[in-house]
Order: C-alpha cells, then sequence, then structure tokens
C-alpha cells in the first residue's frame, strides 16, 4: 500500500463524527483486551478459521499467508499466492513495486466442507489452496472479459459452498487506493464461483468501492460495504426480491470487511485511524454489530491504535483485522452473555 494511504485515510475519515441514536446518545461497550499476536510483516486484512478452529489465518503484505499455532511458536507460513514469488525479495517485504510479485491476500475463507481456503489476492484474483497449503491456484482474474483490479473481500456459503467475493474497483490497483477514493469511483462488482461448474458470474455491478461483503446464514441475501459511498447494500438472492438491492445502511465513515458471526449477526469493521493510532476525535467506533435488516445491536471501543479492516468473532473472542498493523489484537468480546442491548437505528 501507499506509505501515504494511511494520513490520507485519516484526511477523508477522521473528521469528528459519531454514530448515534436519535435521541443523540452516542453507546459503546468497551472490548477486553486480552493479548497481542505478533506478525513478521504488516497487514492483517482478514481473518479466518478452518473447520477444526485453527487459527487465526491471515495474509500480510509480503504476500504470505500465515497459520497462528500457539503462543510458543506463533505464525507459521501455510500459503502463498503468487507462482514466481521470490523469498529474497518478498520476506518482509515493504516496496509497493514488489506487490505484483510477491502478491497481496486480503480475503480469506475456508470451505468447511471440502477444508481449501478460498483467498482474494489483490493483484492475483480469486486462487484457492488445499488444506495442507503451498502455492494457491489462480481461479479467475477476469469476468465478463474486465480484468480485476482490485479482488477484496470474499465468503463461502456454508449450506451450498457457493464463493462470493467482490473486485473493489474495475479502474484501480489497490496501490492506487487514494486516486479511487477521489474520483469516487462506482465500478466496483460482486461475483459467484461455483466451485464444482468453475462457473464465474456477476451478480451486481456500480458498487462504490467493494470493501467487504459477507453471506447470510440462510443463505438469502449477502452485504456489500462500499468505501467510497460509506454505505452497505443488501443483495438478495432468494425470495420474491431476488436480483434486487437496497441500501441497508449509511455512515459518516467509510466501512470495511464484514463478518457474520455464530448467531447469523454482522459484525462491521470502520475505516477509522491514522497513522499514529486513532482519529482524533476518539469518537468513533472502529466497529458494530448489526442485524441483517440494519438494527445496531452493539459498538465497540478498543485498545488498538491503528486503522481498522476487520472485527471477527470466533469461540467468544474478537480478532482485530488491519491493513497496516504488524499484529492481531485479541479480545474478549463485550456482550459475551449475547444479550441484545439494541441500539435505535
Amino acid at each position: 500500500m501507499l506509505a501515504m494511504l494511511p494520513v490520507f485515510l485519516s484526511i477523508l475519515l477522521c473528521f469528528p463524527t459519531l454514530l448515534l441514536h436519535s435521541n443523540g446518545e452516542y453507546i459503546t461497550q468497551e472490548a477486553q483486551f486480552l493479548e497481542r499476536l505478533h506478525l513478521p510483516s504488516a497487514g492483517p486484512e482478514s481473518i479466518a478459521f478452518d473447520a477444526a478452529g485453527g487459527g487465526p489465518y491471515t495474509g500480510i503484505s509480503d504476500g504470505r499467508i500465515l497459520k497462528y499455532v500457539n503462543a510458543s511458536v506463533g505464525f507459521l507460513e501455510f500459503a502463498i499466492t503468487s507462482p514466481n514469488r521470490s523469498k529474497e525479495l518478498c520476506v518482509g517485504n515493504g516496496d509497493v513495486a514488489l506487490d505484483y510479485v510477491c502478491g497481496r491476500p486480503f480475503g480469506l475463507g475456508f470451505h468447511h466442507q471440502t477444508g481449501d481456503l478460498y483467498i482474494t489476492d489483490a493483484y492475483h484474483g480469486l486462487m484457492v489452496v488445499g488444506p495442507n497449503g503451498g502455492v494457491a491456484t489462480q481461479l479467475a482474474n477476469a469476468a465478463d472479459g474486465v480484468p480485476f483490479r482490485f479482488t477484496n473481500a470474499l465468503d463461502i456459503d456454508s449450506n451450498t459452498g457457493m464463493v462470493y467475493f467482490v473486485d473493489y474497483d474495475s479502474q484501480f490497483s489497490v496501490n492506487e487506493f487514494s486516486a479511487s477514493l477521489q474520483a469516487h469511483d462506482m465500478t466496483g462488482r460482486l461475483m459467484k464461483y461455483n466451485p464444482e461448474s468453475k462457473e464465474l458470474k456477476v451478480l451486481l455491478g456500480g458498487l462504490g468501492g467493494a470493501a467487504g461483503m459477507a453471506v447470510s446464514k440462510d443463505g438469502s441475501f449477502i452485504l456489500i460495504a462500499e468505501a467510497i459511498t460509506k454505505r452497505i447494500r443488501k443483495f438478495w438472492m432468494e425470495g420474491p426480491k431476488a436480483t434486487t438491492w437496497e441500501i441497508l445502511k449509511e455512515f459518516t465513515v467509510s466501512p470495511a470487511n464484514i463478518k457474520m458471526n455464530a448467531e447469523g449477526e454482522f459484525w462491521v469493521a470502520f475505516l477509522v485511524g491514522d497513522d499514529t493510532g486513532s482519529c482524533p476525535s476518539q469518537q468513533q467506533s472502529p466497529g458494530l454489530r448489526i442485524t441483517g435488516d440494519g438494527m445496531i445491536l452493539e459498538a465497540i471501543s478498543l485498545e488498538t491504535r491503528g486503522t481498522i479492516s476487520e472485527v471477527a468473532v470466533h469461540d467468544g473472542k474478537m480478532y482485530i483485522g488491519s491493513p497496516y498493523l504488524h499484529f492481531v489484537d485479541v479480545y474478549a468480546w463485550p456482550s459475551k452473555s449475547h444479550q441484545r442491548e439494541e441500539l435505535m437505528e
């Protein structure tokens, strides 16, 4: 990523803003910090766990996908996304000019029936690697004749095994992220890949910076985070509204990754933070728990200082992803009792 991008994000995103009730009250829950899982390079953009609960797995900026083993071992290399990758050039790489050679994995998702890990690499498109890791295989680098420019988030329907993913835009690469924001680019796409037939289909275009997505628990809809337009779209896949979409929620800051929890709710991360830590206002929650209807259930406050890209909840813990940090922070989920302290929309 461009060295100045965190600064640009701070200017764009960190005006004094609040997520407010209609009555003006700001409600948040402070997450309890548990531990920091250190990485050999920056950028744990997304978090995943395998069917056995192993992990977390995460991709980092030098092109590797790592698996956390335990406190004694830490992270070990699990997979790489670039077949031409050179350890000498890439390990610990911070040079964006080498990103294409080294790879840059963003979205991760396990197919729990097969054990395969599906990956969206910003440069190499949709990829997959087997349960034992290794060099990932490219499945697609274009759709409908239009090359992928910045393949970003993905999710897998646990009921059907279908793989859904987004291309942030069709005009700018990941290293031109700032330009896409300034241009108000609206060329992002949502796609579906069938692992059995190998068929790739574009479901929806015209997205304003497709930064995150998640499939609902029953597979009837998909939520898509748009960073440029600062909103979440709901795309219907089943029922009377199938193939149509609606604006589910609009925000004053940019949403990033969306992750569904075991209860079928969604954690939305927000690109809040600057190059020194967090927004000067200290008033914007980095993560919200919402329903599929857009109702806000919970806002969180974190000790983590830096731009946040993902809030992933697994086994009662919250794992925090980031495009820039050299670690994954782990918290206790504040709402352990799963009580629904519903916030007004």
